[in-house]
């Protein structure tokens, strides 16, 4: 049965990582249920993390009473974590949050009346390094002796286009000129000029 002491966090202006949103992922490696997932990355001075950090503590004390401190000095089993721990792009200096379900969350756009259900439209939306806000759900649980806090994973806004983790966010159709013009008239030259080298030719004069 879930425990009453579970607290809602209205998590604003972070940056997604390892989205798991459109179908669930394994979550300890062949071990357990497969979840959908997200995790948020949060500046340091971001409002919510004195919220999450508040309604850890609440929790930890209404459920765990007299164990309450000794849950609380566990870094490990808490929902916020140190970025600096992991060595990840765009982690380093920051916190972060990982929630999960096995409930896919409720996904919305910048303009919140619009939900968004189409793979491909997930997919553009919510790349890892975009910024989000979402709905996590804070609970405790005690798996055989081990006592922590953990999140719960409920909806996900995309609320703005950044630069993507590992790489630049991919730029538009209209980004470029139509150069269609251009290439078939090289190609058209390149096949009348051709001397008989291949790739292949080029390929092998680098083997000495």
């Amino acid at each position: 049965m879930a425990s009453k002491h579970t607290e809602r966090i209205f998590i604003k202006n972070a940056r997604l990582s390892f989205p798991a949103l459109v179908e669930p992922r394994e979550t300890m490696k062949g071990k357990g249920d497969s979840k959908y997932q997200a995790t948020f990355i949060l500046d340091k001075d971001n409002p919510c993390v004195e919220q999450i950090k508040a309604a850890t503590a609440r929790i930890a004390q209404a459920e765990f009473r007299d164990r309450a401190k000794q849950v609380l000095a566990n870094a490990d089993k808490l929902p916020l974590k140190d970025g600096d721990r992991r060595s990840i792009d765009g982690y380093a200096g920051k916190l972060y949050v990982k929630a999960s379900s096995i409930y896919p969350p409720d996904l919305v756009d910048a303009n919140p009346r619009h939900r968004i259900a189409d793979p491909k439209e997930i997919a553009d939306k919510f790349q890892a390094g975009f910024r989000v806000n979402g709905y996590i759900d804070l609970f405790p649980y005690e798996v055989q002796g081990a006592r922590g806090i953990s999140a719960s994973l409920i909806s996900v806004q995309f609320a703005a286009y950044d630069d993507t983790f590992g790489g630049a966010t991919k730029p538009d159709d209209n980004a470029y000129p139509d150069c269609s013009e251009q290439a078939e008239a090289s190609s058209v030259k390149s096949e009348s000029q051709s001397d008989g080298v291949t790739y292949a030719d080029d390929y092998e004069a680098y083997l000495v």
